[in-house]
């Protein structure tokens, strides 16, 4: 793990695009950069009530693959984020037990959504970050978006 870099999960916004508002999830290494990864609302939504730490009236997925999860002693350890391919991210899920820890392959969304309801860590592999990553004065020119680097 000494390779990849820990991330934090800065929150989950909605820009517009061409082809209208699309959710985004930001993610950060340091105060100077983040690395934005498009998703759809249902993740959106799921990421955006886990961070805030609502519950909702019935478990949404990502509760219930918790849920699931916990009843198996099963915990996520944590989350890879590893390639980047004409603007598709990809991520892995390492998961363990008692005697063994397997890898999944997941949407980062997924993941993300998983980790911010488990506490577990997120990592990001250099090259994709500094491949990927948007500068705070670039994002600050754009709008009004400074919680990003609070």
């Amino acid at each position: 793990m000494n390779d990849y870099v820990p991330v934090k999960v800065k929150g989950v916004y909605f820009v517009s695009t061409i082809t209208g508002p699309q959710a985004v999830v930001f993610i950060s290494a340091d105060n100077d950069r983040v690395v934005p990864i498009y998703i759809g609302l249902a993740e959106a939504i799921s990421i955006d009530v886990a961070l805030r730490k609502e519950t909702m009236p019935r478990p949404m997925t990502h509760d219930l693959m918790k849920a699931i999860m916990d009843n198996f002693n099963i915990e996520v350890d944590r989350i890879i984020i590893d390639d980047l391919d004409e603007q598709v991210f990809y991520a892995r899920l390492m998961l363990k037990d008692t005697s063994r820890e397997v890898e999944v392959d997941a949407r980062p969304s997924d993941c993300i959504a998983l980790a911010v309801r488990t506490n577990a860590s997120i990592f990001i592999a250099p090259e994709i970050l500094d491949k990927a990553a948007v500068s705070r004065q670039d994002l600050e020119a754009a709008g009004n978006i400074e919680e990003l680097f609070e």
